[in-house]
């Protein structure tokens, strides 16, 4: 049996963004976009400090119980007994890895990283080491 936070059903990308909720929806925008080529996108690491992703922290971007959309991360900051997948995942992060961020509205959206941002923040870090991609850039990447 997989852990909670990765029990959801797989979907069809139509099926998922018909379920995922407006305000991550805003966020994120609809590139629709492969880990795989995020992570092969030679840009150079920069600090990025952990206060630019804080209005991040309350979408409900993780699974619990085989529900998407049910956990944010700062749930997991506030009562990480709640949520042992998750905090799991947080520590077994490798934050040796930069977090790849995408500029949007005026800010920063973490694209790949949020347990490694998690670990950050749990040890006190001001800053996470990101790529940070522009708009265009994104858009390069789309299937």
């Amino acid at each position: 049996m997989p852990p909670r936070d990765r029990a959801a059903p797989d979907l069809s990308r139509a099926e998922l963004l018909q379920q995922t909720p407006q305000a991550i929806r805003a966020a994120f925008g609809d590139d629709a976009w492969l880990l795989v080529d995020l992570w092969a996108v030679s840009e150079p690491v920069v600090d990025v400090p952990v206060a630019a992703f804080d209005w991040l922290l309350d979408l409900p971007l993780w699974q619990r119980d085989g529900r998407r959309f049910q956990v944010s991360p700062r749930d997991v900051l506030a009562t990480p007994f709640h949520y042992p997948d998750h905090l799991a995942r947080v520590r077994a992060a490798d934050r040796a890895y930069p977090v790849h961020a995408v500029e949007r509205q005026g800010g920063l959206v973490i694209l790949d990283g949020y347990h490694r941002l998690l670990g950050a923040i749990l040890d006190g870090a001001r800053s996470v080491p990101a790529i940070v991609l522009t708009p265009a850039q994104l858009a390069s990447l789309s299937t």
